[in-house]
């Protein structure tokens, strides 16, 4: 599964079917890979996939609905569109989110991530929504390595920032 030519696919169908967009939309009130009208979209490039990653390739698909056309600029990995999201509204309720995503299991995973697309998408901040999806087939992973590889992009401290805190190891 290629997920660029996945979204490149899908942005074509929409380029030549408004419809789509709505349809993909409407699939997220409905458990991924479910919502009928949304077969034809996306069931040619499920293939071959197990169950959980057709699954998977739906939510991507209806979240990439959602924030279509809103996001402005160069896409964005997902966690630095949070914190971005986070510093322009200065709210620590967008960090408690990210918080809650990344102790989402499967079932809430759907719930908590569209809701904070939703808002990434309200901003104009664009997604990467290849790197999203490979992020999204990976969730799963026993050893959660999807979720500490964004907790530490998330929380990580700018080398140049005056407010950073010493290394543990350098405080002795």
């Amino acid at each position: 599964m290629n997920p660029k030519a996945f979204f490149d696919a899908m942005e074509r169908r929409a380029q030549a079917d408004t419809s789509v967009i709505a349809t993909l939309r409407r699939s997220l009130a409905e458990a991924p890979g479910t919502y009928a009208p949304a077969f034809p979209l996306v069931e040619p490039h499920a293939g071959g996939l197990h169950e959980a990653a057709r699954r998977t390739l739906y939510l991507a698909a209806g979240l990439w609905a959602t924030g279509q056309r809103r996001g402005q600029g160069a896409p964005t990995g997902l966690v630095d569109a949070v914190q971005k999201v986070a510093r322009q509204r200065d709210s620590k309720s967008v960090e408690q989110r990210f918080v809650a995503l990344l102790d989402a299991d499967a079932d809430e995973l759907v719930w908590r991530l569209r809701h904070l697309v939703q808002l990434v998408a309200s901003e104009g901040v664009s997604i990467d929504w290849p790197a999203l999806l490979a992020d999204l087939l990976a969730w799963q992973h026993p050893e959660r390595r999807v979720q500490q590889r964004w907790a530490r992009q998330y929380w990580r401290v700018p080398a140049a920032h005056p407010d950073a805190p010493a290394p543990l190891d350098a405080a002795e």
